[in-house]
């Protein structure tokens, strides 16, 4: 088939796509009295982006050049770099233990945190240049600080038989994990984490290390020590958290994240954990999904290392390895990429539907 926006490019009408012919009147409710808007997008920097990575990234960019032009607004993007993902794993014990992104070290000597974020960097800078909206880049060490944040973290743990109902289900375990101090391996199924104490104010935890033993840390507002977080703990605090800084700084504050988190997750985990907090629901951030890019099969199309060697050496290096794309397609073919995501937030169609890996390789091509 020949690739033709006209004649072979549908578009079905989808949910939302009957109700409005904009996204801007989305937002609209929202939007009153508000000096700005805060676009939220995150990622875990474990391999260089793939073209689904770079196409959430587009599309967080997108929607904020769309929507400070529709409101008139100033907007600016905070990324979230997930370096507490797992680098390095081994089982000792029976134990799943892991270290982290920011502290397995790569083979040029710096974390593979680091390294992958300079892929990570590059295209931020470019959309950045492009949109003229400016972007800060916020750790997981750093966030994790954040005094709403772990007041959230402590309220959860108060509330563990509560919120282990829906942020784990099948073992009811919540992830409280925080790595050992002398050589960084973290219990990762938090098997052996203990509450010692708790009341309003703080908690102590334990957990042990299969090398150096028990080690503690306190969890407090106030509190330094570093506490890791599995995905559905951490997007449930981290959405109080963007609430009360949206709050503080009097701006809309939007996350953008892959379509892959939408529908039962966004529901289920999301929003039930955050109102289950105490936060109204009409306060909760609003959540867009940029469309899954999928296989041939209608799978997502995911990173390497998710899926078995070789799953994909039937696509152009490019799409796979962003260190490859601009050597296959220039920087012309990350604007030819950057103009069709750019499309997507002016007409709900585009931006509410999913896109197969061929649709850009014939795009690509063009």
């Amino acid at each position: 088939m020949t690739l033709n926006t006209h004649e072979n490019i549908f578009y079905p009408p989808v949910g939302i796509v009957h109700i409005t012919d904009t996204v801007g009147k989305l937002l609209e409710p929202h939007i009153a009295e508000k000096q700005g808007i805060h676009i939220n997008t995150s990622a875990q920097p474990n391999s260089n982006p793939h073209l689904g990575t770079v196409t959430t990234l587009m599309t967080a960019f997108a929607i904020g050049e769309y929507l400070r032009s529709y409101f008139n607004l100033p907007v600016r993007l905070t990324f979230d770099q997930l370096e507490n993902a797992p680098g390095e794993k081994q089982t000792a014990d029976g134990i799943e233990y892991q270290k982290s992104l920011g502290d397995t070290m790569g083979d040029r000597g710096i974390s593979l945190a680091n390294e992958y974020m300079k892929s990570f960097r590059w295209v931020f800078d470019f959309l950045s240049q492009l949109t003229d909206i400016p972007y800060k880049i916020c750790s997981y060490d750093d966030f994790q600080k954040k005094p709403a944040f772990r007041r959230n973290l402590l309220k959860i743990l108060q509330n563990k038989e509560q919120f282990s109902s829906f942020l784990s289900p099948t073992d009811k375990v919540i992830r409280f994990r925080f790595p050992c101090p002398k050589c960084r391996w973290v219990d990762k199924s938090s098997k052996t984490t203990r509450i010692l104490s708790f009341d309003e104010d703080h908690a102590v935890l334990s957990s042990r290390c299969f090398k150096h033993g028990e080690h503690q840390i306190i969890l407090s507002e106030k509190s330094s020590d570093f506490i890791d977080t599995n995905t559905p703990l951490r997007d449930v605090a981290k959405g109080a958290t963007l609430i009360e800084e949206g709050q503080h700084s009097n701006e809309l504050m939007v996350m953008c994240d892959g379509g892959d988190w939408a529908g039962v997750w966004n529901m289920q985990v999301f929003c039930n954990g955050i109102t289950r907090l105490g936060y109204p629901y009409e306060s909760l951030p609003f959540r867009f999904f940029s469309p899954i890019i999928t296989d041939w099969s209608g799978a997502k199309f995911s990173k390497s290392l998710y899926v078995k060697a070789h799953a994909y050496e039937y696509l152009p290096e490019g799409l796979i390895n962003f260190e490859k794309f601009i050597e296959f397609y220039g920087k012309s073919g990350f604007l030819q990429l950057w103009e069709e995501v750019r499309s997507w937030p002016e007409e709900p169609k585009k931006l509410f539907r999913n896109y197969s890996i061929d649709y850009f390789q014939l795009m690509l091509q063009k």
